[in-house]
């Protein structure tokens, strides 16, 4: 059925689609234990084949692979490591500090009372350490899981990069056979613009979390590098994570300076700070190749965190990337990547 020029919307077909889509959603979600690690192989074999297929000419492909391998392998034991670190450092001094807790909590129970708001209304009239602790726990079992498919997501990895010539050949045959299909083309658009999101979030990351560690070390914020790391490894995720940092923050420093000023400007201070950092200098770095509308950025954010959790939530933007590449390269369906994306029209780049 036609409905305008350039597209048709085949509606008989809608409802297939639409049980289509939720039959994937759902085997993704419970079939979350392989399909993760799998889905964020793929992401790091689209980051890491190029620089393998450069080194192949100068050390020859086995030699190659296991650089390739060897350093991918390095960057993630160094990535879990600080970031289990800096969480590691944050629980420590909660499960040490509970007491400050409760003292905040009688703070904010005096003050309610004061303007006849008895804290009965809204909790509890007294603190319960599994609320701190609850979390913390839950926080801890999250970074286990995330430990826990790494090794399977290596494996993917590793076989992964075995299979990639063979694999260009095999895509050569079929895109041969078949012209329409732009598999090659979605391959290379997605692969370069994973190294360049990858860069820039590296780079701001980092800026994200010096700027925030001489923040913390000038209001006297316990843990000062740790909280810095979590900031900077959470700058990843967008919205969510700066959003969740803020709080728990703001709690951390409620109870460590007992002020709720103080946990205010920890908020304050540290939101300011991603703020610039995401709103300026990271289009400056990007410019208009990874521009996004920030409308399907949250929702891709949100529904991959509700699909796989913080993995999900980490990796959505990524899988979000892939989608828009796709539409792109479908005659009937590209004005969807080009309303989503900040890309300007093909014939603009002519």
């Amino acid at each position: 059925m036609a409905t305008g020029q350039g597209f048709r919307i085949d509606l008989p077909r809608i409802p297939l689609l639409i049980c289509g889509f939720l039959a994937a959603m759902v085997s993704l979600y419970f079939g979350a234990a392989v399909f993760e690690p799998l889905v964020f192989a793929l992401f790091i074999i689209a980051l890491t084949a190029p620089f393998m297929l450069r080194l192949q000419p100068i050390i020859g492909k086995g030699l190659a692979m296991a650089v390739t391998v060897l350093l991918t392998l390095a960057v993630l034991v160094i990535f879990f490591s600080v970031v289990g670190w800096g969480i590691s450092q944050v629980v420590q001094w909660v499960v040490a500090n509970l007491a400050r807790f409760d003292a905040v909590y009688r703070q904010v129970d005096a003050w309610l009372s004061e303007r006849n708001m008895p804290m009965e209304l809204f909790l509890p009239s007294s603190f319960d350490p599994r609320w701190v602790i609850g979390p913390v726990t839950a926080l801890v079992g999250q970074v286990r899981l995330i430990s826990g498919f790494a090794l399977l997501m290596f494996v993917f990895v590793v076989l992964g990069l075995t299979d990639l010539e063979g694999m260009g050949r095999r895509l050569a045959r079929i895109e041969a056979e078949r012209p329409n299909l732009k598999i090659s083309v979605v391959a290379k658009d997605v692969s370069a613009k994973f190294r360049l999101y990858m860069k820039v979030r590296l780079v701001v990351s980092v800026i994200d979390a010096v700027i925030c560690y001489i923040f913390f070390r000038l209001i006297g914020l316990d843990e000062p590098l740790a909280w810095a790391i979590l900031v900077g490894t959470l700058n990843f995720i967008p919205f969510i994570g700066p959003l969740l940092v803020a709080l728990a923050l703001g709690l951390f420093a409620a109870a460590q300076f007992g002020s709720v000023w103080m946990a205010l400007l920890a908020i304050g201070g540290t939101s300011a700070i991603n703020f610039v950092l995401g709103s300026y200098i990271e289009p400056l770095m990007a410019g208009s190749a990874l521009s996004m509308s920030p409308v399907l950025v949250l929702f891709a954010v949100f529904f991959w965190a509700i699909i796989w959790g913080i993995p999900g939530a980490f990796i959505g933007v990524q899988i979000m990337v892939v989608t828009l590449a796709i539409l792109r390269v479908m005659p009937d369906a590209s004005w969807i990547a080009e309303l989503f994306s900040g890309d300007e029209p093909e014939k603009k780049k002519l």
